[in-house]
């Protein structure tokens, strides 16, 4: 898909809302009062960063940064960033859906309206989907290369056990076999969830092909 190169205004305008939503992404998850207030809080300390949610939002916010710096500078950025850019949507794209469809009402759904909860389940998410539609990525991303994106999934659900088997802390309760119905819902949850990050993965692979715009830094 060829389409015509953007104005540099334009695209000085797409930078600057790229860092403004790279600070509120930060300013939503608050790194700096990770170690404040109760202990026992689910949030508290380490906890905090291993969160699929805010790993996620980390990521996207990387890439912001990353795409608004190529724009200021007019560089073009490696293929990798392909990869990092979809991933990143990938990632948040998840965390809206699995909020909405696993976790409303739920001990991680706050019982009133969260600045920080709307950004990083759903405004988050919504925003790196419609940047990616709008300003599609230089090289589009073949089936194949799609499962790349899995990676970091997979990595993060061997961590989130690996650290669980040792703290007994579990960052979403479907994860946890005492509220997911033991081993076996676990297992039906994870297995879910695989099937579900395939699907998505394609299904943006087949997208990054339909709207491969050979005019964009990344």
């Amino acid at each position: 898909m060829k389409q015509t190169a953007l104005p540099q205004n334009v695209k000085g305008l797409n930078a600057v809302v790229l860092i403004i939503m790279a600070i509120v992404t930060l300013d939503s998850i608050e790194p700096w009062t990770a170690w404040n207030g109760d202990p026992t809080s689910p949030g508290y300390g380490w906890n905090r960063f291993s969160y699929f949610t805010i790993q996620s939002n980390f990521i996207a916010m990387v890439t912001y940064l990353i795409a608004a710096v190529a724009i200021f500078r007019n560089k073009q950025l490696g293929e990798w960033f392909r990869f990092l850019r979809a991933g990143a949507v990938l990632y948040m794209m998840v965390t809206g859906i699995v909020f909405a469809v696993l976790l409303r009402n739920t001990q991680l759904d706050p019982d009133h309206f969260s600045w920080s909860n709307f950004i990083l389940h759903e405004f988050g998410p919504f925003f790196i989907t419609v940047w990616w539609l709008l300003w599609p990525s230089r090289k589009l991303i073949t089936s194949g290369k799609a499962f790349y994106l899995l990676i970091f999934p997979f990595l993060w659900v061997i961590y989130t056990f690996i650290r669980a088997s040792i703290t007994g802390w579990y960052p979403y309760p479907f994860l946890d076999p005492e509220t997911a119905g033991g081993t076996a819902g676990v297992m039906t949850y994870v297995c879910g969830l695989t099937i579900f990050f395939v699907v998505l993965c394609q299904l943006l692979a087949w997208i990054s092909r339909a709207r491969e715009n050979n005019n964009t830094l990344y």
